[in-house]
C-alpha cells in the first residue's frame, strides 16, 4: 500500500521544523498529503501565586491571560509549518490539538496515517504522556523517530534488521513504500548462524521478495562478536551511510506495562539515524 497521508508530530523549534522539513521531503517524494499536529502548551503552569487569585474580575482576567498564551503558541506553530510544507508543493495542512484532548487527539490522529512521525523524548512534538513507543503499541501504525540532531537524506539508503519474526515481517510491509523507493536498502542479519528460521541460506528469502517488489536490495550477513545486537545494527548503518534503520519492535505483558524487547529498546535509546519502528 502506497503512502498516501503522513502525520508529523512538530512544533516551532528548530528541532521540530527539522522534523516538518524532514516529513515534507517525504510527502513530496511519495506524493502524500501531509498532516501537521501541533500539541498545544498547557498554559497554565502551576505558578502557586495563582491559587490565590481571588474576584471574578481577577480570575476571569487570568483565564484570558493563560489562553492569549496558548493562541500566541498555536499560532507561532502555524506559520512554522506553513514556512516549511511550502517549500515544496505537496498537499498539507496544520491540526492542533488543545490540552485537554491531548491523548486522544494523538491516537486518532495517527490511526488515520500511513506512517507518523516524530523526534526524540526530549523534543518529540508528542503530549507528555506519549512516547514513540506508546503510540505505536496504542495505534499499531508504524512510527518513524527522526533524531534531534538529523541533517542527512530522507530515507534513501535504507538498512532492514531481520531475525525472520512476525515482527520484522510487519516491518518490512509498513515499510514497504520507503523501501520500494530507496537507491539501497540492505536486509541485514545479525548471528544468523544462531537462528534456524532463516534457513539453509539466511536472507535469500526476504531478499528475493523484496527484488520482487522493485526493491534495490542487498543481503548482508555480520557478527555481533561479543556486542549487543543493537550495537552491530548501529555500526552496520553508520559504516554503510544507512539513513533509515526498519527494525520490528515487540513487546510482552509484565504487570499491566507493555515493555519493549532489549533490541528495540536500545535502537530507541541510541539510535542516532532516523528509525522506523513497526509492530
Amino acid at each position: 500500500m502506497p503512502l498516501r497521508t503522513i502525520a508529523v508530530f512538530f512544533d516551532p523549534s528548530p528541532a521540530g521544523e527539522a522534523r516538518a522539513d524532514y516529513a515534507v521531503k517525504l510527502a513530496f517524494r511519495h506524493r502524500a498529503h501531509l498532516v501537521g499536529i501541533f500539541v498545544v502548551p498547557f498554559g497554565w503552569d502551576g505558578n502557586p501565586s495563582e491559587s490565590f487569585v481571588r474576584g471574578q474580575a481577577a480570575v476571569r482576567e487570568l483565564i484570558q491571560r493563560h489562553t492569549a498564551t496558548e493562541l500566541a503558541a498555536t499560532k507561532a506553530a502555524s506559520q512554522s509549518f506553513a514556512t516549511v510544507s511550502t517549500r515544496e508543493n505537496i498537499s498539507c495542512e496544520f491540526r492542533c490539538i488543545r490540552p485537554g484532548e491531548a491523548n486522544e487527539g494523538a491516537a486518532l490522529n495517527a490511526l488515520h496515517s500511513d506512517l507518523v512521525i516524530v523526534g526524540s523524548p526530549r523534543s518529540g512534538g508528542l503530549p507528555h504522556e506519549w512516547s514513540a513507543e506508546s503510540l505505536l503499541l496504542a495505534t499499531g501504525v508504524p512510527v518513524l523517530l527522526l533524531p534531534e540532531h538529523w541533517n542527512g537524506t530522507a530515507a534513501e539508503h535504507i538498512v532492514v534488521a531481520w531475525n525472520a519474526s512476525r515482527e520484522a515481517r510487519r516491518a518490512i510491509t509498513d515499510a514497504l513504500p520507503l523501501l520500494a523507493a530507496a537507491e539501497s536498502v540492505t536486509v541485514l542479519l545479525v548471528d544468523s548462524h544462531k537462528n534456524d528460521r532463516h534457513g539453509e541460506e539466511p536472507g535469500a528469502d526476504v531478499g528475493l521478495y523484496l527484488s520482487r517488489h522493485g526493491v534495490n536490495v542487498a543481503v548482508e550477513r555480520v557478527w555481533s562478536n561479543g556486542a549487543s545486537v543493537a550495537d552491530a545494527i548501529l555500526g552496520f548503518a553508520r559504516r554503510h551511510t544507512g539513513d533509515l534503520i526498519v527494525v520490528g519492535a515487540y513487546s510482552h505483558a509484565r504487570t499491566s506495562q507493555m515493555i519493549f524487547g532489549g533490541v528495540t529498546r536500545a535502537l530507541l535509546r541510541d539510535a542516532t539515524v532516523p528509525l522506523l519502528i513497526a509492530h
